[in-house]
């Protein structure tokens, strides 16, 4: 018989992704590809550990694909091991079609991601991630 996840209490057992300790901005680092000052615009309400959605604003100079990344510090401690992660661009306002995001990793402390192209200042990317522990 499969364990019942999170609080759920349906006989199915569903994971309950609203378990886990609220993220904000400042969990998130952003790499210095999305421009010098370029920021975490955004954090939706009930984002946390297991899932959520953040956006980036490029801004500034000195953008750069390669060093364009999002680092998520998991705000209630370490995995027991690695966790699995989908991480998907949802939006942006940039004018042309931009791809998945790249090179997506997780460590038991972090979860991280490269955009995959050149950003582009001003402009905004929203991402959606989901962590399997």
């Amino acid at each position: 018989m499969a364990q019942k996840q999170g609080s759920s209490s349906t006989s199915g057992g569903r994971l309950d992704g609203s378990i886990g300790t609220a993220v904000a901005a400042a969990d998130f680092a952003i790499g210095a590809g999305w421009g010098n000052a370029a920021s975490v615009s955004s954090v939706a309400a009930g984002s946390n550990d297991q899932r959520g959605i953040v956006t980036v604003t490029s801004s500034g100079t000195g953008q750069a694909q390669a060093t364009a990344t999002v680092t998520l510090t998991f705000k209630d401690g370490a995995y027991a091991a690695a966790p699995y992660a989908i991480v998907m661009l949802v939006d942006n306002t940039n004018a042309v079609t931009e791809a998945q995001p790249q090179a997506q990793a997780t460590t038991t402390t972090t979860l991280a991601w490269k955009h995959s192209v050149l950003p582009v200042a001003a402009k905004t990317y929203t991402f959606a991630y989901h962590v399997i522990a």
